[in-house]
């Protein structure tokens, strides 16, 4: 995202999950990479709120891309206006269901009347995509799968919803970016992305140790809607999803 056009106008949107906890854990883990907790007390959190900008977007995209696999879904919904005269209506909508890191997962995508299933992994890559999805590409049929020894071409046209850490850069952007000190005994933090006091964007993230995002929220002019990160670290079966989606050969 640059600095002028909200997450929703990225990306058709996104949401919030305020997560409350148990209070400060008795050791706290160290801070990431990027922020000093010389002049801070640590049993605070991780100080994500002393940073701002661009580094605060670095930080959590590194984080997530140290995170190992998640489970992000949600949907996104632009907003449009075909007639000047006429009240703004709900236009395109994503939807998507993905599983895994950004090298090896399990995905579902609806965008609009477009689907397609996906899994990737360092074996390569089983696309499989609807009747709308096939007119949009020459040479698909409607259902079938398509099996390719490296990443599937057709996948580039769903970035960046299926690489975790770059979706993430994508919904903060790199200006108007902040995180909030934290707030009593909450396990999370709030990062505020939007422009001259109008908050477009707010990603909840993790208080202690890495920022793990565990969702974000974002409405404005351009559209709304909601993702939510689950299951950090928890490995996904990748090759029970290829089964599911067997290449021409394999059956």
């Amino acid at each position: 995202m640059t600095r002028g056009r909200s997450a929703v106008a990225v990306l058709l949107g996104s949401a919030l999950l305020l997560l409350t906890g148990c209070g400060k854990p008795a050791d706290p883990p160290p801070p990431p990479a990027g922020v000093d907790l010389s002049t801070a007390n640590a049993a605070d959190g991780n100080g994500l709120w002393l940073r701002s900008g661009a580094d605060v977007t670095d930080i959590v995209s590194e984080a997530v891309r140290a995170g190992g696999p998640v489970h992000i879904s949600g949907e996104l919904t632009e907003t449009v206006q075909p007639d000047p005269e006429a009240e703004p209506e709900p236009g395109r909508s994503i939807s998507i269901d993905f599983r895994g890191t950004a090298a090896s997962y399990v995905a579902t995508v609806v965008a609009g009347d477009v689907r397609i299933d996906a899994v990737v992994s360092a074996e390569g890559s089983r696309v499989r995509g609807n009747a709308a999805f096939a007119r949009e590409h020459e040479g698909r049929d409607a259902d079938a799968v398509v099996c390719s020894d490296g990443l599937d071409p057709v996948l580039a046209d769903f970035a960046p919803l299926l690489d975790p850490s770059d979706l993430v850069t994508a919904l903060l952007g790199t200006g108007g970016v902040g995180a909030s000190p934290p707030v009593g005994d909450a396990e999370t933090i709030e990062v505020v992305t939007g422009e001259e006091g109008s908050v477009v964007g707010v990603l909840t993230v993790q208080r202690y140790g890495a920022p793990l995002p565990a969702s974000f929220v974002a409405a404005d002019a351009s559209g709304e809607g909601e993702l939510a990160f689950a299951g950090w670290g928890e490995e996904v079966d990748v090759a029970a999803a290829a089964a599911d989606l067997a290449c021409p050969e394999d059956g």
